[in-house]
């Protein structure tokens, strides 16, 4: 069985380090991580979006079978197809459509594939009080990949 963690980093290098930490003590085989503190180099099998806000982190060295052919901004992704994402909040409804509309092409037809991430989309089906813009496009573009939100009412994507 394959051990997946996903977690965003707020960009806090303790926070990095207790992630290098928990992987290793847990025993997890794939990191898939938003607003990372740092890249980090060879030998590690670490993919990284354009911008530094997203990445994948393949341990116990499991080779990445494909690389992405172009760097992308805010999400970056690994066979099996995992795809890291983060959207910012300061993205406009056209710049989050944009972003989803680039997870879909580069998405389409790939199988098994998992999107994670930090898509600070707010909707009731998921446990929100309300539900915000962002939401219903990422609905419709996870029906386009035929994907489901795994995202449940009862565990809390954050705490604190």
């Amino acid at each position: 069985m394959m051990r997946i963690l996903q977690l965003n980093l707020n960009h806090c290098e303790a926070a990095q380090d207790l992630l290098c930490d928990t992987i290793s003590r847990l025993r997890i085989d794939v990191a898939i991580l938003c607003e990372q503190y740092k890249n980090l180099a060879p030998p590690n099998a670490w993919l990284a979006d354009a911008d530094g806000q997203a990445a994948i982190w393949v341990q116990g060295g499991t080779p990445v079978q494909e690389r992405p052919a172009r760097v992308h901004p805010y999400f970056t992704w690994a066979r099996i197809f995992f795809f890291s994402v983060y959207a910012p909040p300061r993205l406009s409804g056209i710049e989050f459509s944009a972003l989803l509309a680039n997870i879909t092409e580069e998405a389409r037809g790939k199988r098994p594939l998992v999107i994670a991430g930090d898509f600070n989309a707010w909707s009731t089906e998921w446990g929100c009080r309300t539900t915000r813009p962002r939401a219903p496009i990422l609905l419709d573009s996870l029906a386009l990949l035929d994907a489901v939100l795994l995202n449940t009412s009862v565990v809390p994507t954050f705490n604190g």
